[in-house]
C-alpha cells in the first residue's frame, strides 16, 4: 500500500516536472520567435519597398506587403543615377583588405599570448582586453589627426583600411581558440625543426580555421557596413564606399525612399553571400573559442 502511494506521488512529481519543462521550452520558443520577427521584418520591408512602383504606398495602414506591380526600376534608377559600380568596387577592396590584414595581425598577436611564455604576457592581454570597453568614438579624433597631419592619407582608401588593422575582440577570440590547440602538435613541429612562425602558419592556423572564419565574418560585416569613419575620410565621390555613396539619395527636404531601399538591398546582399559561404564554420568557431 505504502509502495503504491509512493509510486503515485513520484508519478505526479515527474508529470509536474515534465509540464514545467514543456512550459519553459515553449516560453523560450515564443521569445525567440518574437526576436526573430522583430529582426527579420525590417529587412523584408526594405526588400518589398525596393520593388514598389510610384503607385504603391510605402507606409500605410494596413501595410501594403505585396507591390501591385513589382518593378526593377528602382534598382535601374539608382544604378544610373550614381556610380554604384565604383562604390561597390571600393567597398569590396576595403572589405577584402581589412579582413585579410585583420586576420593576419590578430592571429599573429594572439599566438604568443596563448602559446608562448614571457614576462608580462597576461598583463598585455588584460590591457588589450580593457580596450574593448573604450567607446570607439574616442578614437576618431586622434585617428583623424594622424590621417591628415602625420600619414597624410586623407581621402584615400588607406584611411579606411589601416585604422582597422587589429581588433581587441578578435585577438581575444583567436587567443581562446589557440589555447585549445594541443601542445603536443606544436612540440612535434619543434622536434622537426620548425620555427615558431612555421608552427603558427602550418600547424596552428589550419586547426583554428573555424575561428578564423568567425573573425573574418565579424570583420567583413563591420567593414562593409561602416559609415561614419568613411564619411569623414572619403571626400571624392570616386573613392566613396557603398554606404557613403548611397547617401546622395537622402535629400535635405525629400528622399527617394524606394531608391534608398534598393540601395540598402544592394548593400545587404554581399553580406548574406559572405555569411552563407562561411556559415558552416561560424558556430563551430564561436563554440571553440568559448570552450578554449
Amino acid at each position: 500500500m505504502e509502495g503504491s502511494i509512493a509510486l503515485r506521488v513520484a508519478d505526479k512529481v515527474q508529470a509536474r516536472a515534465r509540464r514545467r519543462k514543456t512550459l519553459h521550452t515553449w516560453l523560450w520558443y515564443t521569445v525567440l520567435l518574437l526576436i526573430s520577427v522583430v529582426t527579420v521584418v525590417p529587412f523584408l520591408w526594405i526588400l518589398v519597398t525596393s520593388f514598389k512602383g510610384p503607385m504603391d504606398q510605402i507606409v500605410s495602414v494596413p501595410p501594403q506587403l505585396i507591390p501591385r506591380d513589382p518593378t526593377f526600376a528602382n534598382y535601374v534608377r539608382v544604378w544610373n543615377q550614381l556610380p554604384v559600380d565604383r562604390f561597390f568596387l571600393n567597398s569590396v577592396l576595403v572589405a577584402v583588405c581589412t579582413v585579410g590584414l585583420n586576420v593576419l595581425v590578430c592571429s599573429l598577436a594572439a599566438y604568443p599570448l596563448a602559446k608562448m611564455e614571457f614576462r608580462g604576457r597576461d598583463a598585455i592581454f588584460y590591457l588589450l582586453l580593457a580596450t574593448i570597453i573604450v567607446p570607439v568614438q574616442l578614437t576618431y579624433i586622434p585617428s583623424f589627426v594622424l590621417a591628415v597631419k602625420v600619414f597624410k592619407y586623407y581621402d584615400t582608401l588607406r584611411a579606411v583600411i589601416l585604422p582597422n588593422l587589429a581588433s581587441a575582440f578578435n585577438i581575444f577570440l583567436l587567443r581562446q581558440a589557440f589555447r585549445a590547440v594541443p601542445n603536443d602538435l606544436m612540440d612535434a613541429g619543434r622536434i622537426d625543426g620548425a620555427s615558431e612562425l612555421r608552427i603558427w602558419w602550418g600547424i596552428v592556423l589550419p586547426v583554428v580555421r573555424p575561428s578564423l572564419a568567425t573573425v573574418a565574418i565579424f570583420t567583413f560585416v563591420n567593414s562593409w557596413n561602416d559609415f561614419f569613419w568613411p564619411s569623414l575620410m572619403l571626400h571624392t565621390r570616386e573613392r566613396m564606399t557603398l554606404p557613403v555613396g548611397l547617401m546622395a539619395l537622402q535629400g535635405m527636404f525629400t528622399s527617394d525612399f524606394r531608391g534608398i531601399a534598393a540601395g540598402v538591398t544592394m548593400v545587404v546582399i554581399p553580406i548574406l553571400i559572405f555569411f552563407i559561404a562561411l556559415q558552416r564554420h561560424f558556430i563551430e568557431g564561436l563554440t571553440g573559442a568559448v570552450k578554449g
